[in-house]
């Protein structure tokens, strides 16, 4: 009889074969590491074939260095029963819709991974679409798609869903459900004491607040209202720095509004920049609010590992959002697609930098709370429990 002691993880981005390695995604790799480490037992990564140009952010593995198994599967997940049969779970991507046929492929139990809802799906095609006939047939399909979805999930032994909205929406469609909140800082990369005391005294002294924007410039991330946000607050005149890091289809026309709006002396587009190296240490030393004008309502890790910095945000009220700031006083959220709002809720914190240093405590233990290693370890207590099931 064989033993069932596998996790078996079926990764959403795609692989490639190379001599005796493989070209993958690096927060895959960085993830399944941790699962193997945790699990307590062999973990095998189910993964589809695919082109490396779609991966972006990838490099090359060898197997021998690799703590899990890379396994290949078809696109449509026929036979993944061959490769589950030591399976104690398996663990799915429930955005996939080529995952959903799974739990009928195997008899292991499965477990899903949910972090868009049916109405983010919408909103997004909506955005990226507007009134179209594409938009239209994209829109039927979605929804065609998520009565599948739910019938997947009914099917399936549990469910993990990252952020509120996802919870909310499907915590009625599986048996077991475990709502998480996704980041990718490690419990070393969380703030200090020192650092968290040095910026919370930097922001008592009235200094001009130091506001950041890091993610992909596009309208989806509501990149568009930035320059709009601090227009607004050079017309309340309230003292501030805005740094923009990332890049995308809109950083053209957004330092074009910079310029037309002369705020190049507060408002800089700096690109990409290396997010481990560059980017968390700037967070943690030289960042007093995050600003996030995000549309849709996908569970982002920007919010956790912004929390993580000591870092407390303004944002658009979507419903990732809410669900952040009902683990603690971390920010403030003002209706959608409203810059002008977003300006008055700075300038209130701008004025009361007492309560902002108090935010910057609690985003702080939050983002401890919900570390990398952390909400792993929640997350392999859940697939163990069904497993044990």
């Amino acid at each position: 009889m064989t033993m069932r002691d596998v996790l078996v993880v079926m990764p959403s981005v795609p692989a490639a074969a190379r001599g005796d390695g493989f070209f993958l995604d690096i927060k895959m790799v960085e993830g399944l590491a941790l699962y193997a480490r945790l699990w307590g037992g062999p973990v095998r990564c189910a993964i589809r074939a695919g082109d490396p140009a779609q991966i972006a952010f990838g490099r090359d593995y060898a197997a021998a260095d690799l703590p899990f198994e890379v396994a290949f599967i078809d696109p449509d997940a026929t036979g993944i029963g061959a490769l589950t049969c030591d399976a104690a779970v398996v663990l799915a991507a429930g955005d996939n819709h080529r995952d959903l046929p799974v739990p009928g492929l195997t008899d292991a139990p499965v477990v899903f991974i949910i972090e868009y809802t049916l109405k983010t799906r919408l909103r997004i095609i909506a955005i990226e679409q507007g009134r179209s006939l594409a938009a239209l047939k994209n829109a039927v399909w979605t929804i065609l798609t998520e009565r599948r979805r739910r019938r997947a999930f009914a099917g399936s032994a549990g469910l993990q869903a990252n952020g509120q909205p996802g919870y909310d929406a499907y915590r009625r469609s599986s048996p077991s459900i475990l709502r998480y909140f996704d980041s990718r800082l490690t419990d070393d990369q969380q703030i200090g004491a020192a650092a968290l005391t040095a910026k919370q005294q930097s922001m008592r002294m009235g200094q001009p607040l130091r506001i950041v924007f890091s993610g992909r410039l596009e309208t989806m991330k509501g990149a568009d209202h930035l320059v709009r946000v601090a227009a607004e607050l050079r017309r309340a005149g309230t003292p501030f720095t805005l740094d923009i890091y990332g890049d995308g289809v809109l950083r053209p026309g957004m330092q074009q509004a910079i310029d037309a709006e002369g705020l190049g002396d507060q408002v800089v587009l700096h690109g990409k920049v290396p997010f481990d190296a560059v980017l968390v240490p700037l967070m943690k030393e030289r960042v007093d609010l995050f600003l996030c004008c995000h549309r849709q309502d996908d569970p982002s890790c920007t919010y956790l590992e912004t929390l993580s910095c000591g870092v407390p945000i303004v944002g658009y009220d979507n419903a990732a959002f809410a669900g952040v700031l009902a683990l603690g006083d971390v920010g403030i959220a003002v209706p959608m697609d409203d810059p002008a709002a977003a300006a008055r809720a700075i300038t209130v914190l701008a004025g009361d930098r007492g309560r902002l240093a108090a935010m910057a405590d609690a985003a702080a233990a939050i983002g401890r709370d919900h570390s990398f290693e952390r909400t792993f370890a929640v997350r392999i207590d859940h697939l163990k429990a069904i497993a044990r099931r």
